[in-house]
Order: structure tokens, then sequence, then C-alpha cells
């Protein structure tokens, strides 16, 4: 816990000692939105956002949007499923998921509230950012997104060091999350970056109390007699997989169902000037 957060303090503070990049944090007050492209923060961001291509245009979106849907779908789908076959330890694992999600999530709301960060397309001149990938928040750092999907990805390699399936596409998933997020104009690098640190460390420190939690949970159930050790057959891959990518499909068919258009919003001066493509 005491690593997690000298870690995530000293990113904080880097950031801060930053003067290109600090309006962004402190400085709201004053309404002045200039920042220096100059600072790496905006370079690295404009590299990422500036680069368009009808690959990136199709994919990234859809998995931006289904991160909310798999983080609520994953825990308690692998949870319920595992219960029903009496797999303990994957029922275990969706517990934990959960708590690592929640964990990740408060401390990113927390501060979010601390530092009040404006986004890129508010701060910045001739941002690519389109209106339905919208943030649900005003505030950038750190991203919640990319907090989430590093969560569930750090959380279910720590359950799971034996599954190279499991692992290579929970952070191939989490990667693009973060990527997308810079692509979608809504978040900076150091945002993403924050989001790793926060999303990862929420998961460990909830793996390091597994015993204690797996205890507390058995003990409320009068359970106190199922182990948290692999079953003969477990479900871990094929549930986990199969829920990721249900969840994901069925959000992108219900967006699908009710299309919207495609608005993209570019920032100018701090006024936004929509271009509707029909």
């Amino acid at each position: 816990m005491l690593r997690i957060s000298l870690i995530i303090n000293l990113l904080a503070l880097f950031l801060l000692s930053q003067p290109a990049c600090s309006q962004g944090f402190r400085e709201l007050e004053t309404k002045d939105t200039s920042v220096s492209e100059s600072c790496a923060d905006v370079i690295i961001f404009r590299a990422v956002n500036d680069y368009r291509c009808g690959f990136s245009n199709t994919l990234i979106p859809v998995t931006d949007k289904s991160v909310l849907p798999v983080s609520i779908a994953l825990p308690i789908g692998l949870a319920g499923i595992s219960r029903i076959n009496e797999h303990y330890y994957d029922e275990n694992s969706g517990v934990l998921l959960l708590l690592s999600e929640i964990t990740s999530a408060g401390i990113t709301y927390g501060m979010k509230q601390m530092f009040r960060r404006e986004r890129p397309y508010v701060t910045l001149k001739n941002v690519h950012y389109n209106k339905y990938n919208s943030p649900t928040d005003r505030y950038s750092f750190p991203s919640g997104h990319t907090a989430t999907a590093f969560s569930m990805a750090t959380s279910l390699t720590l359950r799971y060091p034996d599954k190279p399936a499991i692992i290579v596409i929970s952070y191939l998933y989490a990667a693009i999350t973060g990527y997308g997020r810079m692509y979608l104009g809504v978040h900076y690098p150091s945002d993403v970056l924050g989001g790793m640190i926060i999303g990862s460390g929420s998961a460990a420190l909830v793996y390091s109390l597994r015993k204690e939690i797996i205890d507390f949970k058995n003990s409320v159930f009068n359970e106190k007699y199922r182990p948290d050790t692999n079953n003969a057959k477990e479900l871990s891959t094929p549930v986990i997989l199969g829920l990721t990518i249900g969840a994901d499909l069925l959000n992108n068919l219900i967006q699908n169902a009710f299309p919207k258009r495609n608005i993209r919003i570019i920032s100018s001066d701090s006024k936004l000037t929509a271009i509707l493509n029909f």
C-alpha cells in the first residue's frame, strides 16, 4: 500500500512541476486554457490524436464504449457461473476482480476531484474529438477507462499466471483502451499513465489481501470450507474470454441498433465547432 501511494504521489508531483502543463490542474479559475505545444504531454498526445486511419476509427470507439459493460459483466458473470458449478477459485477470482475495479474507481474519482485537470479538447486547439465517445465527467486526470481496464488485466494476470490467452487478451484490451483515450481526444498521455498505475496498483492491493477477503466472504455466507484452489475442470479461460467478447459484441449491437450522427468536434480557442457527417 505504501509503495502504491508513493508512486501515485511522485507521478502527481512530476506533473505539477511541469509549468507548461500545470494549468490543467490548479488554475482552472483563471479561465486561461492555453497549453504549450512544447510540453512532452502535448507532443505525445498530438502524435496519437492526429494519426487517423479507418481501422482505428472502427476498432477504438467499439472498445472504448465496451469498458463499462465488460467491467460489470466479467466479474459478476465469472463469480455467478463459477458458483453454480462449484468452482471456488474462479468464483473468488470474480469477487477479487470486482473489488479491484471498485478500488480503482474510488481512487480515480478522488484524484479527479483533487486535480481537476481539463480535458485536451477543452485546453488545446484542433483536437479530433467525437461527441458520442465523450467522457462521462469533466476532468481528465487520471483516466478512469484506463484504470478500469488495467485493474481487470492485472487482477486476472495475478490470479491466472499460467493462462497466456487470458493475460495477452486482457492486456491487449487494456492497451487499446488507453491508446484510444488519446486517439479520441479525451485524455493526455499522463492521464493514461496515471490510470495504468492506479488500475494495476488497485488490483495488486486487493490481491495482496485475497486471503482476508475470501475468508470474510466465506464467513458471511457461512461457507468456511470452500478452499481457494483450482478445481480439476476449471472454467476460467472460456468463461473469461466468452464474457469479455460477449459483452463487447452485445454492446456494439445495441449501439448499432440506435445509430447516431457521426459528429467530429474540433476545438479552437476553447470554442467548439461541430462538423456533421451524415
